[in-house]
């Protein structure tokens, strides 16, 4: 859409799909009135422990250019949390290798013929990587996806986290059964999904140090043009936790990592989840979404 074009009509329809092993999974699809024929379907794969309720506005903007865009809440996240999280068996693993795999399969039935365009919020820009059928990804976009270990995290978030995932959060999972939302700003979290990220978050090597782990290999099959966004105010997403996983997308045919700061965008803060904020509409996902909406 060129900025004398006017926005496409959107519908938004509530959706359900099945994960790699049928567990239903919950989301929105956000459909122009009159999709250009053949034009890529977008999945955005949101942050851990994000709803698909955050990501709505640019979902939204995103359909207005005329693509069809996906909205999905992991599996115990959102519309696709089933009951209590006490007892819950979800490990943050089963977000990339199952539940993503899903997602693309989903719209690659419902919208046959399109390309699938995936744009990646923090744990959302590396499932890809990791799910199985990841490699028929056409273009992918990374927004704050990094390596997730504490000492490359910036200043006080450093300690903060090291403190609450090397002591802390053990204390609040047996008193709790599940990680409480609010302290970490999200949505609440199964047990061994947390735990399992406490892990990775304390290997220097991040998801691709884990042994256990054998989807590790699937990012070798990644071939799609994939940009790493980076953001100078961002304590997680500091310039060496993006390089430290983007340079695991080796078999990329364009590999980017564009770092930005608020005042290249006349913003007072971007940090690790303001990408997605409607303020930036004309900055930000404009000239982002410019380059992933390419043929």
């Amino acid at each position: 859409m060129t900025e004398t074009e006017a926005p496409f009509d959107v519908d938004i329809e509530d959706v359900s799909f099945q994960a790699a092993d049928q567990r239903t999974l919950r989301g929105h699809l956000f459909s122009p009135r009159a999709a250009r024929p053949g034009a890529p379907v977008v999945v955005v794969g949101p942050a851990a422990g994000a709803p698909s309720r955050f990501y709505r506005h640019f979902a939204r903007h995103v359909a207005e250019r005329g693509h069809p865009c996906l909205t999905i809440d992991l599996r115990d996240i959102g519309l696709s949390r089933e009951g209590p999280l006490q007892g819950s068996a979800t490990r943050m693993r089963d977000w990339a290798v199952r539940d993503a795999p899903g997602a693309i399969a989903f719209v690659q039935e419902r919208l046959p013929q399109r390309p699938v365009h995936w744009v990646g919020h923090s744990l959302g820009g590396f499932v890809t990587g990791l799910a199985p059928n990841g490699h028929t990804v056409a273009r992918q976009l990374c927004v704050a996806t990094l390596n997730g270990y504490w000492g490359r995290l910036d200043g006080f978030e450093r300690w903060r986290v090291l403190g609450l995932m090397g002591g802390f959060a053990p204390l609040v999972l047996a008193a709790y059964g599940y990680m409480p939302g609010g302290l970490m700003g999200g949505e609440d979290m199964p047990a061994p999904a947390f735990r399992e990220w406490r892990r990775w978050c304390l290997d220097r090597d991040f998801v691709f140090g884990d042994a256990t782990l054998a989807e590790r290999s699937n990012v070798a099959a990644f071939r799609a043009p994939i940009r790493f966004l980076q953001f100078s105010d961002d304590p997680w997403g500091t310039p060496a936790s993006v390089a430290a996983i983007a340079r695991h997308f080796t078999a990329s045919r364009d590999r980017q990592v564009i770092s930005i700061s608020p005042r290249d965008v006349g913003a007072a803060r971007i940090g690790h989840m303001g990408f997605f904020k409607a303020e930036f509409k004309d900055t930000l996902w404009r000239t982002h979404l410019d380059w992933l909406l390419a043929p």
